[in-house]
């Protein structure tokens, strides 16, 4: 035997011996945080091995191991630690704190945050997951660089509204949102609870998006639901009880407030006190609450009152969520069923929402993992009272005096006297009570993934969306004093689509040495159909609501239905490169062909390129490394597209038509045949609307982790914007015709600022400031609308200024003084308008010597300038404690301080700031000098106020306290006794204050809308 052969069977000798030898031994321990607390499922595997086990509701845990063996122990959000196996162990886990190392969902794959080259933003769940609503992007206002959310107060959330990156088009700016690998662009409220939220990305730039191609013009969404996890069996109960109430800026006068400003007003006008059936003939004006001011037949009788119309239209509200999940992890398969119900009353009267969501998720495995399958399906149902379209503003311009109910309990109203024509909005809103709006969605996916070859992934996933709508409006005959309607109306309406998406892709990673790369491939097609059906009628025989149905209607019957398909193939690829971890590079293109486009144009080329330098890791930049911990450079440009618009917009549409399209053909002069005329001109050379974008950027961590940095700046140019312009009377019927023929840009830059830090003593805290900054404008126009276009006129184009531009006149406050208005109509030919104290005065902006329409000029926009948010949490001892503000910076349009400020426009009612304009005139007769900021009071609108100029613009930025949370967490140690796996109380309220010089109702939501409430939340979270 040689002397290798020796030394070999020496060694199998040893290894057999020393197995033989080997020994399990019992090792047993606890797990517990850096508080101290104990750690209930951290997983205790022996390193190596298949061995292992999880902790129990102590932190407890006992393993058979090898003698000497390496224990592996780790924990979602705590740092993965080994440790020599021993009995009686004591091991401490510690936070994880490198965000970089978070696995991020991009688009139809995922990749490390920290290798990721284009502008993505991570919302956390755990900052929102308190927030009491019916739509999860509503809790988002102000929390995501980049991205502004619009909502009101409406149940529901269904007028929640979201930006990306601010407006991209004059057509729908929303972004495309992809659940669980469904795409859709409908209400994310009817999809899911906010409860079923695992995570949210919003990929923001080219490159992030770019894989959507035709849909990404705006920025995608992307939305991952809750899954099981592997060894877990868990049951987690969510409730909360919300108290909304009113709130608003508007501060309106009472009724004896109202008769002595028109007493006042009608002074200044004519000299001379009023005469009112209401208010009577006296020097001062007396609310007369005891004569009737109309009487009708059968006795009925209206008497003036002091009607306090926000207290009978809106109440102190209850909103109720609770949910319950149900889930169970194996090493084979993971599966979980989630419920959830809201039922939230809505503040304006009649108006209410109820939902019922339920969600089953389950992935299982096969053959050594090689295969997966899995499914996550949606069913909600819900339904709701609306409020009366347009009845916030009716509420604000109502007369103060007017009775909500004359002497036999029927409706009160009537234009009569100083009251005006505005309906009683109880009888409004009371019409809804009995409509009926119902509602259903099956929304979800199936997926089969494969493993053919190490490291190669294949996935078919196939989604479906099925939407179901019907309502029931009907609205009875009624009467309101002299006015009176005999004649009931019934509209009924049903909808349903259904969209699917078939999406198949190929993954591969390889990693060589020190490259490393990964290569999507993916091909998807789509399909959206839809179809209508509305029946109208009047004079039903019976107003019972068991006989509310068309087939009871005497008259004006009508029915009409309509259907539409929308269809789309796709094929995409991305590669993403790195080479030694720290230069980084990923390419995409993506080909979409769209039914919504002519044959010469119906597909798109959407690409777009992206680097990134992990500078940090540079050998120049060593001395950095005590303190700096990652330094990212980035930059990216790529084309997304937009097709939002109307299916059938490359075909010529006709109308069969008695009305407009009939003809005598028999020559009876009586008998009408019906024909089809021309509605609409197809253009069979539409294109893709495209949106180039560039960006650069940096992240930045420093100081262990505590110190966070994010910052962006980007330059989005779209072009071929689809519009409809004006068409010459020459070209007859049917001359609208879309056409590629309007350009846009919208630039700006984003920024993340974040603080936080563990104390030794336990506290916690954390610090986030975000903000992003808009310019928007418009840039070419064809000539056809060039001077038309967003209300421009000769001479002046919107060309150069933001989308929702104001035109008007320029003014310079209030005249003060009579010699003020003698100079100025010394110096200006006034041919519109008068000029006088306490009126308007308007400014000669083209500086010819007249004031006229030429002198209208553009004055601004409400688009953001600035939005901001900043979010300050902490922790100690189980109490946590979070306190987020949103703010924004912008001019604001108060529409309506024509009803509020302007008495000459309106008879209905006013602000209180008009008693600041009565005692500033009662001083003018005194001193001569009229200091008030508001228009004197006038019964005529001789300076013609009525008109669109910069009194009606205002500063609507604001500051606001939206959230206040506190919350206690139980210990595990007395949750271990009790048998919980968690448990968390917390009381929270929203929108707690806001600092703004608006004078509107809310700054955060412009125009007359449902009020934001003031709401107060109690709510528990339970884990068994």
């Amino acid at each position: 035997m040689n002397n290798l052969s020796k030394v070999f069977v020496s060694f199998t000798l040893l290894a057999t011996c020393l197995t033989a030898n080997a020994q399990k031994v019992k090792v047993n321990g606890v797990v517990t945080d850096p508080s101290g607390e104990t750690v209930i499922g951290a997983s205790i595997m022996e390193k190596g091995t298949k061995t292992g086990t999880i902790t129990d509701y102590d932190g407890n845990f006992t393993l058979d191991a090898e003698q000497g063996s390496t224990l592996v122990i780790s924990y979602i959000g705590y740092k993965t630690i080994e440790v020599k196996a021993q009995p009686n162990m004591k091991i401490r886990m510690e936070e994880e704190a490198n965000t970089l190392n978070e696995v991020v969902v991009t688009g139809y794959t995922s990749e490390k945050k920290a290798d990721l080259t284009g502008s993505v933003s991570v919302v956390k769940m755990s900052d929102i997951a308190d927030v009491p609503t019916g739509n999860v992007l509503s809790s988002l206002n102000g929390r995501v660089a980049g991205v502004n959310i619009t909502t009101d107060g409406t149940p529901g959330g269904g007028n929640t509204g979201t930006l990306v990156r601010g407006t991209t088009t004059i057509n729908n700016s929303s972004p495309l949102y992809v659940i669980d690998g469904m795409m859709t662009r409908d209400n994310i409220g009817s999809i899911l609870s906010s409860n079923d939220v695992e995570s949210i990305q919003v990929l923001k730039d080219a490159s992030s998006a770019a894989i959507y191609g035709a849909q990404a013009a705006n920025g995608v969404i992307i939305i991952t639901t809750k899954r099981a996890k592997k060894g877990e069996v868990k049951i987690d109960f969510e409730g909360s009880l919300t108290a909304q109430t009113f709130q608003t800026n508007y501060d309106l006068l009472n009724a004896t407030q109202w008769g002595d400003v028109y007493w006042q007003a009608y002074k200044n006008t004519y000299g001379i006190h009023p005469t009112s059936l209401v208010y009577g003939n006296g020097e001062k004006a007396q609310l007369n609450t005891t004569t009737p001011f109309f009487t009708g037949a059968n006795g009925k009788t209206l008497t003036a009152t002091n009607t306090d119309w926000f207290d009978l239209m809106y109440k102190t509200a209850l909103m109720q969520n609770y949910s319950l999940t149900l889930s169970r992890g194996t090493e084979k398969g993971t599966s979980s069923l989630s419920v959830n119900w809201i039922d939230q009353d809505g503040m304006l009267r009649n108006t209410d929402y109820q939902r019922f969501n339920t969600r089953l998720t389950s992935d299982y495995k096969f053959f050594n993992d090689k295969v997966k399958v899995g499914e996550s399906v949606a069913i909600n149902y819900w339904k709701q009272h609306l409020a009366q379209g347009g009845i916030e503003e009716q509420i604000v311009k109502i007369h103060p005096a007017q009775p909500a109910y004359d002497n036999q309990g029927g409706y009160g109203g009537g234009y009569i006297d100083v009251f005006n024509d505005t309906p009683n909005v109880m009888r409004l809103q009371d019409n809804q009570k009995n409509n009926k709006h119902q509602y259903w969605r099956v929304f979800g996916n199936m997926y089969m993934e494969i493993e053919p070859v190490k490291n190669l992934v294949l996935r078919s996933n196939f989604g479906v969306n099925y939407y179901n709508e019907f309502s029931k409006t009907f609205v009875p005959s009624w009467d309101e004093g002299p006015r009176k309607v005999d004649t009931n109306e019934l509209d009924t309406y049903h909808y349903h689509s259904l969209n699917w998406v078939w999406t198949n892709t190929a993954n591969y990673n390889l990693t060589i040495g020190k490259h490393s790369a990964s290569f999507l491939l993916g091909m998807e097609s789509k399909k959206n159909t839809s179809e209508n059906l509305k029946g109208y009628g009047m004079g039903l025989t019976s107003e019972d609501k068991n006989y509310r149905y068309l087939d009871v209607i005497t008259n004006g019957a009508k029915v009409n239905g309509i259907g539409s398909n929308y269809s789309m193939v796709s094929y995409f690829g991305k590669i993403n490169y790195s080479f030694e971890g720290k230069y980084l590079a990923a390419f995409t293109i993506r080909r979409d062909a769209s039914s919504r486009f002519g044959k010469s144009n119906n597909s798109g080329v959407f690409p777009s390129v992206s680097a990134g330098w992990r500078i940090s890791s540079e050998k120049f930049m060593k001395k950095t490394s005590k303190w700096l911990d990652d330094l990212k450079l980035r930059a990216s440009w790529g084309i997304n597209g937009n097709d939002e618009i109307d299916n059938e917009a490359t075909y010529t549409r006709y109308l069969v038509s008695l009305a407009n399209a009939s003809y005598n053909i028999s020559g009876d002069n009586q008998t009408l045949a019906s024909g089809a005329n021309k509605v609409y001109t197809g253009n069979p050379k539409l294109k893709w609307e495209q949106t180039k974008q560039f960006n650069v950027g940096f992240d930045l961590t420093a100081l262990d982790q505590r110190l966070t940095a994010t910052f962006d700046y980007f330059d989005k140019r779209t072009s071929d914007m689809l519009f409809q312009p004006p068409y010459a009377g020459v070209l007859g019927e049917g001359g609208y015709s879309f056409e590629n023929c309007i350009s846009m840009s919208n630039k700006g830059f984003e920024f993340v600022l974040g603080w936080r830090d563990n104390l030794k003593n336990g506290f916690s805290y954390n610090v986030s400031f975000n903000g992003s900054v808009y310019e928007n404008k418009i840039t070419s126009l064809p000539d056809a609308i060039l001077y038309t276009f967003g209300g421009g006129q000769p001479g002046k184009s919107i060309v150069g200024h933001a989308f929702g531009s104001w035109m008007g006149y320029k003014t310079d406050g209030v005249f003060r003084t009579q010699a003020e208005v003698d100079e100025y109509n010394a110096k200006y030919d006034v041919e519109i308008g008068k000029p006088g104290v306490g009126r308007i005065k308007y400014l000669d902006v083209n500086n010819d010597g007249k004031i006229n329409a030429s002198d209208q000029t553009w004055l601004g926009s409400d688009k953001p300038k600035f939005i901001g948010g900043l979010n300050l949490s902490a922790s100690y001892k189980g109490f946590d404690l979070s306190l987020f503000f949103n703010g924004m910076v912008r001019d604001a349009w108060n529409n309506s301080k024509y009803y509020t400020d302007l008495f000459q426009c309106w008879n209905g009612n006013h602000s209180t700031r008009l008693l600041d304009a009565m005692n500033a005139w009662t001083e003018y007769e005194k001193t001569g000098v009229y200091n008030c900021s508001t228009p004197a009071l006038t019964t005529t609108d001789s300076n013609n106020e009525s008109r669109s100029s910069e009194f009606f613009i205002e500063d609507g930025s604001f500051i606001k306290l939206k959230t206040l949370t506190l919350g206690y967490t139980l210990p595990k140690t007395l949750l271990s006794k009790i048998g919980l796996r968690n448990a968390r109380v917390y009381f929270q309220t929203q929108n707690v204050f806001t600092i703004t010089s608006y004078t509107g109702a809310d700054p955060e939501g412009l125009g007359y809308t449902y009020p934001l409430p003031r709401t107060y939340t109690f709510g528990l979270s339970i884990g068994f």
